[in-house]
């Protein structure tokens, strides 16, 4: 449920960055990159929390590898977030600054979620 909240936090941030750009009318064909930089951040998100799951099942059941799945999910967020980069790069012709704005916009979003679900 948490995770749900972080993540609806990140989406909620980009979707009013791109609704601010798109009133202000800046820059049009960076709406896409930014809206691809926070699609990254959210996929980035969604693997260390299922990880992140699936170490604490594991060390909740007696099981002292749990921390290897915690350490596996930063090395696959990592891995995926240079995927969608290259492939939004390469592939999809994406403003790089646009696409960080949205990345940055993302991982603000996921602070800002993050400090509204804290215990």
């Amino acid at each position: 449920m948490k995770a749900q909240i972080i993540i609806a936090y990140q989406i909620a941030l980009v979707l009013f960055v791109v609704v601010v750009m798109q009133v202000l009318h800046l820059q049009q064909e960076g709406l896409s990159a930014v809206l691809y930089g926070g699609f990254i951040s959210v996929m980035a998100s969604v693997v260390m929390v299922a990880r992140l799951n699936q170490g604490l099942k594991k060390l909740q059941n007696g099981n002292q590898r749990g921390s290897l799945y915690i350490y596996l999910g930063v090395i696959e967020r990592l891995f995926v977030a240079i995927m969608l980069f290259s492939a939004g790069f390469i592939w999809l012709k994406l403003s790089p600054a646009y696409t960080v704005v949205g990345l940055i916009t993302g991982q603000v979003g996921f602070m800002i979620g993050g400090f509204r679900v804290k215990d």
